[in-house]
């Protein structure tokens, strides 16, 4: 939140200053409007903020605090309007900046809102939500090195906040720096010790350097904050699988399938263990559905033709197998070459 802000409503800002007597109407319809926001009354925010606009016409605030509140209602055409108006009004406006790039994200343009967040930044390099959304946008376009450049300004700005170490974490173990990641993420727990994304996060990067001990108390933690995480609950079970404890893993991997029906991560993986028990009936059954929810997953139809294969199927075995080998940079295209290869190897 930006400390000039009138009140704690992410991506609103006081009003503009004015002595005359419409700035100060508009000034007090606009404060009423914020008030009225943060308390969940949108219609009643929404015409205090007209009420504000119409008796200024040129307060930026109320044009960029309606544009923010149409754009939670999902307008965000109409929001995009009024953040327009407030920059036209005040061209360094760095917190309708932020919401521009919210709305560009909202609507499928990355690039723009990454463009309109580092306006947001050099307009007001204070501007910690510009900072913080700048961060986390870039860790999703796998831009690494700038997502982290960015989360470290946001925690200069505001050292801590917990979660602005989480993203700083996450940009680390993107770039394989998995010793300085587990470091900050574990930093970020002592700030924020009730944080499940952070306690999953910080059992992944223990899962990749090694340490599956301490990544599976990791992961369990974040499951005993939060039962229903089904992300940290299949990274728990990789760990598990990773340490040879496979009942237990199949339990957890059951589990998410309780919680989610069609995660297929799991689905596929439960199929693969059935698969390796020598299981074809139940391995089939399990790729079937994962194929049914998604077509394309070249993982599920390696393993399908595989499974066609030990039931004697070897003709559709054979079609799948060479459909996925002819794919370009899939690493199931190498497998289903060398599969080919090595059973025409054994028949001939």
């Amino acid at each position: 939140m930006q400390s000039d802000t009138t009140f704690s409503l992410t991506g609103t800002s006081k009003p503009n200053g004015g002595f005359n007597s419409h700035h100060s109407e508009s000034r007090a319809s606009n404060d009423r409007g914020a008030r009225r926001h943060l308390e969940g009354d949108s219609d009643g925010a929404q015409a205090d903020y007209l009420a504000a606009i119409e008796q200024d016409p040129e307060n930026a605030t109320a044009h960029n605090n309606l544009g923010f509140l149409l754009a939670q209602m999902g307008k965000l055409d109409e929001a995009i309007s009024h953040y327009e108006r407030a920059l036209q009004i005040d061209p360094h406006k760095s917190m309708a900046m932020v919401n521009m790039a919210l709305a560009s994200v909202a609507k499928g343009n990355d690039e723009d809102g990454v463009k309109w967040l580092r306006d947001a930044t050099a307009a007001d390099s204070t501007n910690l939500l510009a900072w913080d959304n700048l961060a986390r946008l870039l860790l999703k376009l796998s831009r690494l090195n700038e997502a982290e450049a960015a989360a470290r300004m946001a925690i200069e700005l505001s050292p801590h906040e917990g979660r602005l170490h989480l993203t700083l974490g996450l940009a680390l173990a993107g770039q394989q720096r998995l010793a300085e990641a587990a470091d900050i993420l574990r930093h970020a727990l002592q700030l924020d010790p009730d944080s499940t994304n952070a306690w999953e996060q910080l059992g992944v990067v223990l899962f990749l350097r090694r340490d599956l001990g301490s990544a599976a108390d990791a992961l369990r933690r974040s499951l005993s904050l939060s039962p229903p995480n089904v992300t940290a609950r299949y990274h728990l079970a990789l760990v598990l699988l990773a340490k040879g404890e496979q009942e237990k893993a199949i339990g957890e991997l059951q589990a998410i399938l309780v919680l989610e029906p069609n995660y297929t991560p799991a689905q596929l993986d439960l199929a693969v263990l059935a698969l390796s028990q020598g299981d074809w009936t139940s391995a089939l059954s399990r790729l079937d559905s994962v194929l049914q929810i998604d077509p394309a997953n070249s993982r599920a139809s390696f393993y399908r033709a595989v499974t066609l294969d030990q039931l004697q199927r070897r003709n559709e075995a054979s079609e799948i197998l060479r459909s996925l080998a002819e794919r370009v940079s899939d690493k199931y295209a190498v497998r289903a070459r060398e599969y080919l290869q090595q059973r025409d190897e054994v028949i001939h």
